[in-house]
């Protein structure tokens, strides 16, 4: 039986690699994605070491959507896990163009790519800035959403696409 191959962007990041891991130990055949702008190749071989293979690994920016789908159709692939985007608050407030363009254009292009390639489970890596500053801890998911920065709004443009591409699909 095929093991089902989960696209995993921003796979050498902190939070990508150890994900990677565990998914790879619950029988999940991973195709790693990273462009290494906050991530370092390095992991990589961390990364083999501790699964005793060679990772399946592609660099390519995710907003390239001509290489995302040929990486999505290549592959096989029958999910993604998300995680790849600028992510610095502060940085964000000096170059929001930067963040709009990167962290929208990934979902944007990784779900087109996904849709191509016949796949539609998805799971997106959101951020707490969604809420802005919370009336209470910890924050509830039904807080009112109220993001303060251009790497907050990113994560809430996306988190808003992904909900109309879930209706537009019937979901």
């Amino acid at each position: 039986m095929k093991r089902p191959v989960v696209l995993l962007t921003g796979a050498a990041g902190y939070i990508g690699s150890h994900t990677w891991l565990c998914l790879a130990a619950a029988g999940y055949q991973v195709v790693g994605v990273d462009n290494f702008v906050n991530s370092s190749p390095r992991v990589l071989g961390r990364l083999q070491a501790l699964l005793g293979t060679a990772p399946v690994f592609e660099r390519a920016d995710v907003c390239d959507m001509s290489a995302m789908l040929a990486i999505a159709q290549r592959h096989r692939v029958d999910a993604a896990i998300h995680f790849a985007a600028l992510k610095a608050v502060g940085e964000s407030m000096q170059q929001p163009l930067a963040y709009y363009r990167n962290n929208l254009g990934g979902v944007l292009a990784t779900c087109e790519a996904l849709g191509h390639a016949g796949a539609k489970r998805f799971v997106f890596s959101s951020s707490a800035t969604v809420y802005g500053q919370p009336k209470s801890l910890p924050i509830a998911e039904d807080a009112a959403l109220a993001a303060t920065n251009p790497y907050g709004q990113t994560k809430l443009m996306a988190e808003q696409m992904l909900t109309d591409l879930r209706q537009a699909d019937g979901a």
